[in-house]
């Protein structure tokens, strides 16, 4: 290669700057969803944060590329059938797992735990990935494929909580046949969830092993699985708790990215 050939920075582009002008035409793209279609310059300004010269260029840049349809009578904007080709190109290889698997792996490297994916299999949680971040003490109560019922563990609690109401009380109220002392127990543990964004537990396994969890959604909030961790008690408590779920949650943020538009 070249003295003066331009070298990667990082197998990923991870430390690649960001191409302005692409972020703000995704942007811009973004702003049209199933709630609003059609919409006007000064809803995509506002929407966008982007200033309205700016925002034109790039709509108009979009519509001349066939992505962006421009209605000639009322001036509205909306999505054009250009993305239907883009969307036909996505291969079908592409999943839940594969879009946030490395994220997991570099997750559990962060924290030093054991991270699980997991999802809802109807009546029961199902463990779809298992990490361990290099620590001698490995979490494996879940292997990858094993299922559980939804309460036990972290990451089965919170897909719970996070299902749509009527699915909940579905399963509350029949697959899981608690007495009314442990259901009542379940529904505040859920709630608190629910509340706090997130739910840990102490000892549940084994003494001395912590876990927590976090939900992933998509960008309508619909649940697409769970995020849990589990590890020495020491990283669950206090300061090390914070940082800990301080690390999930960016985590997260980052998967909801690479699952946009994922139909799950």
């Amino acid at each position: 290669m070249a003295d003066n050939a331009v070298k990667l920075r990082g197998t990923q582009g991870a430390t690649l700057p960001r191409v302005r002008s692409i972020s703000r035409a995704v942007a811009i793209l973004r702003a049209f969803s199933t709630a609003n279609p059609h919409r006007a310059l000064n809803e995509i300004v506002k929407e966008t944060g982007l200033d309205a010269g700016t925002t034109r260029r790039i709509l108009v840049t979009l519509r001349d590329e066939g992505l962006v349809f421009q209605d000639p009578s009322s001036g509205l904007y909306s999505a054009s059938a250009g993305l239907l080709e883009l969307a036909r190109a996505v291969p079908e290889s592409l999943t839940l797992i594969s879009l946030v698997d490395d994220r997991l792996r570099q997750l559990a490297k962060d924290t030093q735990t054991t991270i699980y994916l997991s999802t809802v299999d109807r009546d029961v949680a199902r463990c779809q990935a298992c990490h361990n971040g290099g620590q001698a003490i490995e979490v494996r109560w879940w292997a990858v494929g094993e299922i559980r019922t939804f309460d036990r563990g972290t990451g089965p609690r919170v897909l719970l909580a996070y299902l749509p109401e009527s699915e909940r009380e579905r399963i509350l109220s029949g697959p899981l046949k608690l007495d009314p002392g442990e259901e009542k127990a379940l529904r505040a543990e859920i709630a608190r969830a629910r509340k706090k964004g997130f739910i840990v537990k102490h000892d549940e396994i084994v003494e001395g092993i912590s876990a927590l969890a976090v939900p992933l959604l998509d960008d309508h909030g619909r649940l697409l699985g769970a995020i849990s961790s589990g590890g020495l008690t020491p990283n669950y408590v206090g300061a090390a708790q914070v940082d800990h779920l301080e690390k999930m949650q960016t985590a997260v943020a980052d998967m909801r990215n690479a699952v946009r538009g994922l139909a799950v």
